[in-house]
């Protein structure tokens, strides 16, 4: 079944794909994503093949999960997100117990808010995310932050605003866009007014690019008033 589905995966390789983006995963000389591989297979059929392979045995999930294909991971966790409904306590400590191979930015965007945001909603249990928000690695940070879209999707703020506040002078640049990002999501989803009241509380202490981010769908009147600081 394996290398079924390694066939499958391989037949939507993309001539020159890899090549061409490379550099949005950090898989260059000094980038996050260096000891990386890539084949340049586009996520629309790793998706496709996900869902036709959902039900692969657990170690084959995770020799998928410990592959230095970064395609094969982004698999991995695919499955892992089919798979929830069925079994998501097992799901969920497979991820946790597996995070230093969930390790660059789509990886934990496409699937942290449907593995353990999702439990941490329907458990009603932050703790998880309270202690990822503190850990020393990039990616469990920014795991601590993109998983309350679970959250936002229903409306719901609880400890989000929080564990970005504790972010937001992060020294990482891509902390600085998730926290941006997740402010857009309330702004969006939950509630404008304590985006827009906690943008100005914190004006000084908030990145460029958090700002913009933050920003981002806001009438465009009043975007061009918080660049400018006039509130």
């Amino acid at each position: 079944m394996y290398d079924r589905l390694i066939t499958e995966l391989e037949k939507g390789i993309v001539p020159d794909r890899a090549e061409r983006t490379a550099h949005y995963f950090g898989i260059v000389e000094g980038g996050y994503g260096e000891k990386d591989m890539i084949l340049g297979i586009p996520s629309p059929h790793i998706r496709r093949v996900a869902k036709d392979f959902k039900t692969l045995p657990v170690d084959d999930i995770l020799k998928l999960l410990h592959s230095r294909v970064h395609e094969f991971r982004f698999c991995a966790l695919a499955i892992l997100k089919e798979r929830y409904s069925k079994a998501p306590r097992e799901t969920v400590e497979i991820y946790m117990d597996n995070l230093d191979y969930i390790n660059n930015w789509d990886l934990v965007d496409c699937f942290a808010s449907h593995i353990i945001g999702r439990w941490c909603l329907e458990n009603q249990d932050e703790t998880i995310l309270i202690k990822l928000n503190q850990k020393s690695g990039l990616w469990r940070r920014r795991i601590s932050l993109v998983v309350y879209q679970a959250f936002y999707r229903k409306g719901i703020l609880s400890n989000g605003l929080e564990l970005i506040d504790k972010r937001l002078e992060d020294p990482e640049d891509l902390m600085h866009k998730a926290c941006g990002w997740m402010l857009r999501e309330i702004y969006s989803k939950v509630n404008k007014h304590v985006v827009e009241s906690y943008i100005i509380d914190n004006y000084d202490r908030m990145s460029r690019t958090t700002l913009r981010y933050a920003i981002e769908h806001m009438p465009e009147e009043q975007r061009q008033k918080f660049l400018k600081r006039q509130f």
